[in-house]
């Protein structure tokens, strides 16, 4: 019997310095098969692979077990005309994922047998071909009259949307007065479809102290990720002074 690791051992267990997978990230256009190679410096007893995949807002699952030697792969549930690998010695391994589609993208990871180390890579799949890619515009919105009204010292949700980009490779992070801050912040955990681009919403739930801080500053900053390079957008909204605050350009 082949038994394979257990996930949050492997995890929590191993750093991943002896398993090398390339590249580390890979862009495909819908259609493409997109080839993902692993490789590790363990010895020849670790000749058993292993691939995992994390879709956006997923747990981990294992698609598919290799053995060095043995050519039926293991793919329990999964499709083998959606996933295919090989394992032509003990020490490399190849994953590949056919006929890519938007709902590809996500995380892939290869790991070795034995509770050794694993890596991962990011899977981003181009959706149209052809298509422009365009860059995220960012809003961040104040409080709203009600929820400052209705208790000035309660919570108070600061709301940052970035909506217009092409693709839907985005991640999100706040910042109070240039520090980074996680405490309070909610994420879609994926950006959505608007007509022909895409849109992605983020809250900050500050402190009605924080907030009633003159020109305290709450920034939200968008990366995006056009298939080659990152770069990044924000916007920044300031603490008032008083015990509530209307923006007339609220929605």
């Amino acid at each position: 019997t082949i038994i394979k690791p257990d996930l949050l051992s492997l995890l929590c267990l191993t750093d991943g310095s002896d398993v090398t997978q390339t590249p580390d990230i890979l862009w495909g256009k819908k259609g493409d098969n997109a080839t993902i190679n692993c490789s590790h410096t363990k010895d020849a007893g670790y000749n058993q692979m292993y691939w995992y995949r994390q879709l956006p807002g997923e747990t981990m699952k294992l698609i598919v077990f290799t053995r060095y030697g043995f050519d039926d792969h293991d793919f329990g549930d999964f499709s083998k005309d959606k996933f295919s690998a090989t394992k032509p010695d003990t020490e490399s391994g190849t994953f590949t994922v056919n006929n890519l589609e938007p709902e590809d993208k996500g995380l892939y990871f290869c790991a070795v047998s034995q509770h050794s180390s694993f890596t991962f890579l990011v899977l981003f799949v181009l959706a149209e071909q052809d298509r422009a890619i365009t860059e995220p515009t960012v809003k961040v919105l104040p409080p709203s009259k009600k929820e400052c009204q209705k208790d000035g010292a309660g919570k108070k949700t600061i709301v940052c949307v970035a909506r217009g980009f092409y693709p839907d490779h985005v991640s999100v992070y706040w910042q109070v007065n240039l520090e980074n801050v996680t405490d309070g912040v909610a994420t879609d955990n994926a950006a959505l479809r608007e007509g022909e681009y895409y849109r992605i919403t983020s809250r900050l739930r500050v402190s009605g102290k924080d907030w009633f801080t003159l020109n305290k500053r709450f920034t939200c900053i968008v990366n995006f990720f056009n298939g080659n390079a990152t770069s990044s957008h924000e916007a920044t909204v300031l603490g008032v002074k008083g015990l509530f605050f209307w923006n007339s350009e609220m929605i």
